[in-house]
């Protein structure tokens, strides 16, 4: 009887772990990648670059903007100029504003210390040609060490043919 409720057991774990798995994971992220900023004092002239190999060009994607910030950053927005260089050698050039935190000082995202919040960047896009897109971020506040940023990102999320 032992015997049989130890592969009862064992059978109910497997099945958790599967499900647990990136195989029955619905997120259709095509690219996800975060990069440290490094003591959290992000340098004015430091960029964040991302390659992104594209090979599906008939599909919609969102493309996210991720930022992981300190309790310690001092203001409630972030000002990012964001480059994207196509295959082909054309660039994009982008300024954002990303809101932070509400009026109050209230922290959008998600955590407690360290807030991590996904920005809407660019929705329902289709890349005109296949290859490697290089994305490149730059912090566009007014001083020379931001302190308080911890991690910049990016996410491209497949939506799928429309």
């Amino acid at each position: 009887m032992v015997r049989q409720s130890n592969h009862k057991w064992f059978f109910i774990l497997f099945c958790f772990l599967l499900c647990l798995s990136p195989a029955c994971s619905d997120r259709k992220d095509m690219f996800f990648q975060f990069k440290g900023v490094e003591g959290a004092q992000w340098d004015r002239n430091t960029s964040f670059d991302f390659a992104v190999e594209v090979t599906d060009t008939l599909s919609y994607y969102n493309v996210f903007l991720e930022v992981r910030s300190k309790e310690n950053y001092p203001y409630r927005n972030l000002w990012l100029f964001v480059n994207q260089k196509a295959p082909e050698g054309s660039i994009q050039k982008d300024t954002i504003n990303c809101e932070l935190a509400d009026i109050y000082g209230k922290w959008y995202g998600r955590g407690s210390t360290l807030h991590t919040l996904s920005l809407p960047f660019e929705q329902n896009i289709r890349f005109s040609i296949s290859g490697t897109y290089l994305y490149s971020i730059k912090q566009g506040m007014r001083e020379n060490k931001l302190n308080g940023i911890s991690d910049i990102g990016l996410r491209i999320v497949k939506q799928g043919k429309q």
